[in-house]
Parts: structure tokens; C-alpha cells; sequence
């Protein structure tokens, strides 16, 4: 029960970490990432490029809560690897929200940091996809147990 509760949640983190990178991405293009000069508020206007930055912000807070709590249900599964990955994976969560993030906003979307962004991006997506799968995987060796498990 644990396991299937873990794997809803490293889903739906999953969902919710390709939407704020398709979102930052989409930030960075248009020229919105400088539009709120402070982190990780911003100012209250409704101006079109403030809004949308704005709205990274929010979706990758929810994001992070989302994986913060992926995390919390996948150590209660007590699965060694699964606790391992999960571990990996929040821990590259918080560099990636607290410093990295934070640090393209300080240095005005600098084109290094804004690359090492995407690549830590990429980073906490993986671990969360090896996340899920891993738990995917332990649910159907149990639901399977005594009958042979084809992995194809």
C-alpha cells in the first residue's frame, strides 16, 4: 500500500517537473526571467512578463512540495534502493530550487547559470523518473510474487 501511494506521488512529481521546465523554458524565451528582480517574491503588478515569472516560481514551489512529499512516502516504504534514489533525487531538489534557481535570478539570467539550471533540471527529472520506475518496478515484483515477472 505504501509502495502504491510512493509511486502516485514520484508520478505526479514527475508531471509536475517537466511542467516547470516547459514553463521556464518558455519564461527564458519570451525574456521574463529578470521581470521580478527579487527571489523568491515578487513584486505585485500585472504586468504580463511579472506574471509569468510569477507563475514559475509557484509551479516549482508546488513542485517542490510535491517532491518533498514523493520523498517522505518513498523512505516510509522501506526499500533500500528506493530510499537511496529518493534521497538523490530530493537532495538534487533543493540545489536546484534553493541555489541554483536562485542564483540565475541574483546574477540577472546569467547564460552559464541559466545552462547549469536546465542541467539540474534535467538531473532531478531523471532521478525522479528512476524514482517512480524503481517503485513501479517493486509493486509488481510483489503483486507478482511466486509467478514469473517478464521485464520487457
Amino acid at each position: 500500500m505504501q509502495t502504491t501511494k510512493a509511486f502516485r506521488l514520484s508520478v505526479v512529481t514527475n508531471f509536475l517537473i517537466i511542467t516547470t521546465m516547459a514553463v521556464g523554458s518558455y519564461v527564458g524565451k519570451v525574456g521574463a526571467g529578470t521581470a521580478c528582480p527579487d527571489w523568491p517574491l515578487c513584486p505585485l503588478e500585472t504586468d504580463y512578463f511579472i506574471v509569468l515569472e510569477f507563475a514559475h516560481r509557484i509551479i516549482a514551489f508546488i513542485t517542490f512540495l510535491a517532491g518533498l512529499a514523493s520523498f517522505i512516502y518513498s523512505r516510509r516504504t522501506g526499500i533500500a534502493l528506493v530510499k537511496k534514489i529518493s534521497l538523490s533525487a530530493f537532495a538534487a531538489l533543493i540545489v536546484q530550487v534553493f541555489m541554483v534557481g536562485a542564483l540565475v535570478i541574483f546574477t540577472e539570467t546569467a547564460a552559464l547559470l541559466v545552462a547549469a539550471h536546465q542541467a539540474a533540471a534535467a538531473t532531478v527529472a531523471s532521478l525522479y523518473a528512476a524514482n517512480t520506475a524503481t517503485l513501479y518496478l517493486y509493486a509488481a515484483i510483489s503483486k507478482n510474487r511466486g509467478a514469473e515477472l517478464v521485464l520487457i
